[in-house]
């Protein structure tokens, strides 16, 4: 039988600086709506403003949504809008909240607005005119800017917003949510997935919010339990690797993490996202984005600890693409070293891809314990 490795990090505070971030659209509050607004901006109001971010799925690994939030992490007050459930049709997926995705907000200081779907259309796409799948589908958007009013004027933490809006208003719009997927089928003709899973999953959470972690968190942490790769030069921990990683803070947030590798040389434990193109010599700085979204949490914990013995350990985000001459990790390498690797690559890396590199440099070196690698994929 397999040992299970149990990780477990503790995070004082968050504090982390973007270098890679895209410039927000500044929208005022009266004009912003969420179905045609961008994904993500910064909302003016008379007296303050706030960065925001859009998901598109309550689902991460489907919707990959930290690119947005990692554009607006720079800003003083965050926000992201989640729906509470997508269902894309019967012959669809749907997917819901998971707690997870709270407990991660709650971590890194994101305020969330809860939205539900109200209207959508029936999918005449090529090959699908037959099937029952909805596409098209718009937020009721009074729903959110009514939540970001709130959020506007609310002078306490995140985690307390959101401990409160789950607690208090959750179920409401959970159930708002199935009332408005009702209606959407009847308007449309498509069929939905039978409300019955939902009404159950529903009434789990009203007998006891408790059982919500409960549910959801099981679901992360089977989630974070995945293969290890192959490594010539470093010993990954077990072949098929069975772990489990969870970081906490002494406000309560608590999330089940899954790092792309974990994996270790000599005494330390890497924490590792990985990001391959193989038709560029640069993965999409969007890609980017989501690595070092995700190694937020990593790179702030204060300490980690494996079967409840103290563990010492980097954070790396390792960017491969074609035809790299050499490699560089950053904040390592000194000035120079940075320009020579760029000099030798001067006609692999595009003008564009060299400023990326340039910045990648400034947030390894502003950011505490995080590595970042460029190098050759292998083939």
């Amino acid at each position: 039988m397999t040992e299970v490795l149990h990780f477990t990090g503790f995070i004082k505070g968050v504090i982390y600086r973007t270098y890679l971030a895209d410039k927000l659209k500044k929208i005022n509050l009266e004009e912003f709506n969420v179905n045609k607004s961008p994904k993500f901006g910064l909302i003016k109001s008379p007296i303050t403003e706030i960065a925001y971010s859009q998901w598109v799925s309550p689902k991460r690994t489907r919707s990959y949504p930290f690119t947005r939030i990692y554009n607006t992490y720079g800003a003083s007050k965050v926000i992201t809008i989640i729906p509470v459930i997508k269902d894309e049709g019967k012959d669809g997926d749907r997917d819901r909240i998971q707690y997870s995705t709270i407990s991660w907000m709650n971590l890194l200081n994101i305020y969330i607005v809860l939205a539900y779907y109200e209207t959508a259309d029936k999918s005449n796409k090529k090959g699908q005119a037959d099937k029952q799948k909805l596409t098209n589908q718009k937020f009721n958007n009074e729903f959110v800017k009514s939540q970001i009013d709130e959020i506007l004027a609310y002078h306490q933490s995140a985690l307390h917003w959101n401990k409160s809006l789950f607690e208090e208003r959750f179920v409401e719009i959970f159930e708002k949510a199935l009332d408005s997927y009702d209606s959407i089928s009847q308007q449309t003709g498509v069929e939905i997935h039978f409300r019955q899973g939902m009404n159950s999953y529903l009434k789990a959470i009203i007998e006891e919010f408790e059982e919500f972690k409960n549910i959801s968190l099981k679901g992360s942490q089977s989630a974070s339990k995945r293969e290890a790769l192959t490594s010539h030069e470093l010993e990954y921990l077990v072949d098929g690797l069975k772990a489990t990683f969870s970081v906490e803070n002494y406000l309560g947030g608590v999330y089940y993490l899954t790092p792309d590798e974990i994996f270790h040389n000599g005494d330390t434990y890497i924490i590792q996202e990985s990001k391959n193109t193989s038709t560029d010599a640069l993965p999409k700085v969007s890609d980017i984005q989501d690595g070092l979204f995700k190694l937020i949490l990593f790179s702030n914990l204060d300490s980690l600890t494996l079967d409840g013995q103290p563990v010492s350990f980097i954070t790396k985000l390792k960017l491969t693409g074609n035809n790299v001459i050499g490699a560089i990790i950053l904040p390592d390498a000194s000035p120079a070293e940075l320009e020579s690797f760029l000099d030798a690559n001067s006609k692999i890396f595009k003008k564009n891809q060299k400023e990326i590199i340039k910045k990648l440099a400034l947030e390894a070196e502003h950011n505490q314990n995080l590595k970042i690698e460029v190098t050759r994929n292998i083939t």
